[in-house]
C-alpha cells in the first residue's frame, strides 16, 4: 500500500461532530473508523493508517494545537512544520510560556522568552522560526539529524549560515559546541538526507572529507554529477554514490520506465565513470551500521585522517 505523505487531520471530538467526522451520540473508542491521537483528539483512522510517518507526527502536531491555547512549537516540530526534515523525534517540543516546563502527554515544553521576530505562523500553527529552530536542533539533537535539516534549509536557500548562528546567540549556551560544529560542517550541495548522513557518518569514521557534487564527464560525452569524490594518495578518485532504498524502482517511477530499463542506465552511468575514477555505492544500512559504510570506504582505500569516533566503526 502506498502511504500518504499528507497528516490525516486531527480534531477535538466537538469539533469532529460539528463537521460529520463523527456521527454523533458515537463513542470514539467503538467506533473503528476514528483513532485517538491524544485525550480528547481524534483521526479517521484509514487516513492514519496510510500515513507515513513523517505525516503522522504533523498529526501529532495538529492535536496538540487543537487542545492547547495558542502553543508556539520549537525544535524538530517546528522543521516539521516548515517542511524541513526533522528525523524521528519522540515527542511533540513546544516553547514560551515562562510560567511553565515539564513534559506531559508526549509534549516537552521550554520556557524561554522568545523575541517577536523568533515567532512565525505557517499552516495555522505558530512555530520558531526556521533559523531558530535550526539552531536549537543543532545544540539539542542528534548531528545527523541537525546536519540534514541544516543542508536541506541552505539548498533551498531558506536560510543563510549566519542567520542561524544569530539565532543560536539568542539561546542557552547549552551544546553551542555542538551547534557551531553542525552549522559549519553543513553544506547545500547535499542532495538527500541520506547525502547528509553520510557525511556525517564519514566524518565520525575519520575519513579524509569528500568534495561534493563534482561533475564527470565519460567517453559517451555525457556529464554526471557524483555525490562525493575521494581523492587517493597515487590512485584515481573513488566516486562515492549514496543509493537509497528501492533505488532502480524509484528512479523508474520518476521517469516512466521499467525498473530493467532503469538499472541498464544506471550501469551506462558507471561504465561511464569507471573512464576516470572508480564508482562506489552504499545504502541506507550500510550508513546505518558505520562499521559497514567503514568496512566499505577502508576496502577501497579511503585516507583515514583522524581516529573514528570511540567505538563507531565496531558497530
Amino acid at each position: 500500500m502506498e502511504r500518504s505523505t499528507a497528516p490525516a487531520a486531527a480534531v477535538p471530538l466537538q469539533r469532529a461532530r460539528e463537521i460529520g467526522q463523527v456521527v454523533p451520540g458515537a463513542q470514539p473508542e467503538r467506533d473503528a473508523s476514528l483513532a485517538r491521537v491524544r485525550h480528547g483528539v481524534y483521526a479517521d483512522a484509514a487516513a492514519l493508517e496510510a500515513s507515513t510517518d513523517d505525516a503522522r507526527y504533523v498529526t501529532r502536531i495538529q492535536a496538540v494545537n487543537a487542545v492547547r491555547d495558542r502553543p508556539i512549537f520549537a525544535r524538530e516540530s517546528a522543521l516539521a512544520a516548515h517542511g524541513v526534515p526533522f528525523g524521528r523525534p519522540d515527542a511533540v517540543y513546544t516553547t514560551g510560556d515562562r510560567r511553565t516546563a515539564h513534559k506531559k502527554a508526549g509534549v516537552v515544553h521550554s520556557a524561554v522568552e522568545l523575541a517577536p521576530d523568533d515567532v512565525f505562523e505557517v499552516g495555522g500553527l505558530r512555530v520558531c522560526s526556521l533559523a531558530f529552530a535550526l539552531a536549537e536542533v543543532a545544540r539539542r539533537s542528534d548531528p545527523l539529524d541537525s546536519v540534514s535539516a541544516l543542508d536541506f534549509a541552505l539548498r533551498d536557500r531558506r536560510v543563510t549560515k549566519q542567520q542561524v548562528l544569530d539565532a543560536l546567540q539568542r539561546q542557552s549556551r547549552r551544546g553551542h559546541d555542538a551547534a557551531h560544529w553542525a552549522i559549519a560542517f553543513a553544506d547545500g550541495r547535499g542532495e538527500s538526507v541520506g547525502e547528509s548522513w553520510s557525511r556525517v557518518r564519514i566524518f565520525q569514521l575519520g575519513f579524509a572529507a569528500p568534495e561534493l557534487q563534482r561533475r564527470v564527464t565519460g567517453p559517451t560525452g555525457k556529464e554526471w554529477r557524483v555525490d562525493m569524490t575521494f581523492e587517493r594518495p597515487g590512485r584515481r578518485p573513488l566516486y562515492g554514490e549514496f543509493d537509497g532504498a528501492v533505488k532502480y524502482g524509484a528512479l523508474a517511477n520518476q521517469a516512466g520506465k521499467s525498473g530493467a530499463k532503469a538499472l541498464a542506465e544506471e550501469k551506462l552511468r558507471d561504465d561511464d565513470l569507471l573512464f576516470t575514477g572508480d564508482p562506489a555505492h552504499w545504502v541506507w544500512l550500510d550508513v546505518l551500521q558505520p562499521s559497514r559504510l567503514d568496512a566499505l570506504l577502508t576496502a577501497h582505500g579511503v585516507p583515514r585522517v583522524r581516529p573514528a569516533l570511540l567505538g563507531l566503526a565496531s558497530r
